[in-house]
């Protein structure tokens, strides 16, 4: 499992469309629907009600959707706060604001 299967399972999440949520991600939508489903071999269950077009997620797949909710918020998070002791390591503080 990777950040990336997480965010479009967020964004098919979102969308509600695998088209659209490919598009959102800037993938083409074999490639999501492809990480999609590696992500259920991966954890064994079925994240997403599939027939013709999406029908929504399973009941696991809201449960992963949750947690992959708490897991990229805190590697947003991990990165925010790593970006800004690099600001500070390299002697930059504060924030620069042109045009405002």
């Amino acid at each position: 499992m990777d950040i990336r299967q997480l965010q479009y399972l967020a964004a098919l999440a979102r969308e509600k469309h695998f088209t659209r949520a490919a598009a959102a991600c800037n993938v083409t939508q074999p490639t999501l629907s492809g990480r999609i489903r590696q992500l259920e071999l991966e954890l064994e269950v079925p994240i997403v009600e599939r027939g013709q077009r999406y029908r929504g997620l399973t009941p696991e797949g809201e449960r992963v959707l949750k947690w992959a909710h708490v897991i990229l918020k805190s590697w947003q998070s991990m990165q925010e706060e790593l970006g800004h002791l690099k600001d500070h390591d390299s002697g930059l503080m504060g924030r620069v604001v042109v045009g405002g």
